[in-house]
């Protein structure tokens, strides 16, 4: 079909030569791109329709109708596989989750606990309850009337080509089967669930994949003191852009993909 031609960019911890080697002059920079698209994927984590976090899930949603859904279709067009990432618990709603999954995925089995920090210690239990957070009544609320029904929000339903995976390892064998190699990630939250999944950001860079994060694909969960900056969201695209990876705008990847054409 052709190549992607794309310009990637990232976060320089480094200056030219002879230019001071501190902080404020660290800028970004771009790299041009030839791409397969058959070697790509885009990952949709935690793309849900209902989110404890009110203010969150009303970004989410516009996010996902607006921006993700117009990409998904343009990328499987292009050849992208479009790959559903929407908790192991929401995975196993959707037929298609079975394509990639191995026998660990299909009958779990209880696992030998770990022999250290003690089992009291991780549960933060008895002596050791006083390193624990305080309790979350309203959360913990949300979960048991909301979370049993929770799913993929229906403006990304899986189409039957599409993938859900629930584990990194499913990601992985999928990866390997396909011949997959480029990852661009999108979905929520950019602070959280996006880097810190198994089959999230920091886990595929550790196994080697080149990776993009879709930087107006997805949005942190703020708090009080970020909310009005969305300092947390530029927090998040900052760590992929220095450490993990590079960024894309979907208008950019929609682009590259149309064309092809």
């Amino acid at each position: 079909m052709g190549l992607l031609t794309l310009k990637a960019r990232y976060q320089r911890h480094s200056t030219d030569v002879g230019v001071e080697y501190s902080e404020p002059n660290f800028e970004r920079a771009f790299v041009d791109w030839e791409m397969d698209p058959a070697q790509a994927g885009l990952v949709m984590v935690d793309c849900w329709d209902r989110h404890p976090v009110v203010t969150h899930q009303q970004r989410a949603e516009v996010i996902c109708r607006d921006r993700i859904a117009p990409l998904a279709q343009v990328c499987r067009e292009a050849g992208i596989a479009v790959i559903h990432a929407p908790s192991p618990g929401q995975a196993r709603k959707y037929p298609q989750w079975t394509k990639f999954a191995g026998d660990a995925d299909l009958f779990p089995a209880a696992g030998e606990p770990p022999a250290w920090p003690p089992e009291d210690f991780r549960g933060r239990q008895g002596s050791y309850a006083q390193f624990s957070r305080a309790p979350e009544p309203a959360l913990k609320a949300w979960i048991d009337s909301e979370l049993e029904g929770r799913r993929i929000v229906d403006c990304l339903e899986p189409r039957p080509e599409d993938f859900v995976i629930s584990t990194g390892e499913q990601l992985h064998r999928l990866c390997r089967h396909e011949g997959i190699v480029h990852l661009f990630y999108c979905g929520f939250a950019a602070n959280m669930c996006v880097p810190g999944r198994d089959y999230g950001m920091r886990a595929f860079q550790r196994r080697g994949y080149n990776l993009v994060l879709l930087r107006d694909c997805t949005s942190a969960i703020e708090a009080g003191s970020t909310y009005d900056a969305m300092a947390l969201t530029e927090a998040s695209v900052l760590e992929v852009e220095m450490l993990l990876g590079f960024t894309l705008t979907s208008q950019e990847l929609i682009e590259a993909c149309r064309a092809l054409r």
